[in-house]
């Protein structure tokens, strides 16, 4: 049995463990898995991840950048709009699909046959789902809050009403980045320094944390990912099995502009 299959186990049936058992020399023969910092990434939120099977991920110590004030020389990730600023966002927030195997969707308590997959075409074989990998979709939704901020509402949409879409699009945004904070959970710790403008203790942000090396992860998506162009080009085939979205997605996505409304109501999958 493999690692991700073993912990999937522990983890489904609220199986006490020990660290014995998690520790990858009892589980592979070959030792696969004995580097501290192998276990450190399997022994997190996302076990169950093909990512962790095709790629060893480097993990490293990175002091984050906390500081409250802009300088000259700061991430450009803060800086205003600009071309060069979305082109570096647009690089870490791909949105490029990825294939996925049946058993991946199996160890999310997905039913496969529910889920559309790549057509043989495009080289994947005849079983490869059309998958993405989450922290992509963390990072597009932190852009697009970054982008709804109200000193930049003008810049990215000066001719736009901030309807019912872009206020559900952000809502959905702040739950999905809430959800995965609190499931990440976080528990590095800092402190506090005096400071002389004020009488409270001021924390300092500046704290080093364990890290897996995002560029690793990227790279590795952009050698199998499709391009987003070539994707959207894809079309359902009439044999596959459709979810109907409801009523409501349907008028906010303006279905009805060129679609009878048959008066079906479906599933909320947005």
């Amino acid at each position: 049995m493999g690692f991700n299959q073993r912990i999937l186990q522990i983890f489904k049936h609220n199986k006490p463990f020990t660290y014995a058992e998690l520790d990858p020399s009892h589980v592979n023969s070959d030792n696969e898995y004995q580097d501290e910092d192998r276990l450190l990434n399997r022994f997190s939120a996302s076990l169950i991840s093909p990512i962790l099977d095709a790629i060893d991920i480097p993990l490293s110590t990175w002091r984050l950048n906390g500081t409250f004030l802009e300088r000259e020389n700061e991430s450009i990730y803060r800086k205003p709009p600009s071309p060069e600023v979305d082109a570096a966002w647009a690089r870490i927030e791909t949105q490029n699909p990825i294939p996925l195997s049946r058993q991946d969707l199996l160890n999310q308590d997905k039913d496969p046959d529910m889920y559309a997959k790549f057509p043989e075409s495009f080289g994947f074989g005849p079983d490869a789902f059309i998958g993405r990998i989450d922290v992509f979709h963390q990072i597009h939704c932190l852009n697009r809050l970054r982008m709804h901020l109200y000193w930049n509402v003008e810049y990215y949409y000066p001719d736009e009403q901030m309807g019912k879409y872009h206020q559900l699009h952000a809502s959905h945004c702040v739950y999905a980045l809430l959800q995965n904070l609190m499931c990440q959970g976080n528990v590095d710790t800092y402190g506090h320094y005096w400071v002389d403008m004020q009488e409270n203790a001021v924390p300092d942000f500046n704290i080093n944390h364990k890290c897996r090396d995002f560029e690793a992860i990227l790279e590795y998506h952009d050698e199998i990912a499709v391009p987003l162009e070539k994707f959207g080009a894809l079309r359902r085939p009439l044999d596959e099995p459709v979810r109907h979205m409801t009523h409501e997605a349907k008028e906010i996505f303006r279905w009805f502009d060129n679609h009878e409304d048959d008066g079906q109501d479906g599933i909320e999958i947005l």
